[in-house]
């Protein structure tokens, strides 16, 4: 019987989120190019691109690495809770 998969965790939808509003801000700037280029959004956005580059970038290199971490503890958790008790080899002294 097949397992069901775990729902992704919240620091992966963040992640998620992250991304798509990174890859929004470059669709954006690209619009610019193409439409109006004086239009109030258009002249915010060219003054504060490389900023909300880095705020987005930053964001998702850090909620990537904090969700791998809880990840892998969440897994070595689940693999500590099912291994059993490790047995001690008998002496050879008997």
């Amino acid at each position: 019987m097949r397992h069901q998969p775990k729902p992704a965790s919240l620091l992966f939808r963040l992640t998620a989120v992250a991304g798509g509003l990174f890859v929004v801000t470059i669709l954006a700037l690209i619009a610019i190019v193409i439409g109006n280029s004086q239009s109030p959004g258009a002249i915010w956005l060219n003054r504060h691109a490389s900023s909300l580059f880095a705020v987005e970038v930053f964001a998702i290199l850090g909620l990537g690495f904090a969700a791998m971490a809880q990840d892998r503890k969440q897994a070595l958790r689940e693999q500590t809770d099912a291994d059993p008790e490790p047995t001690i080899p008998p002496s050879e002294d008997s």
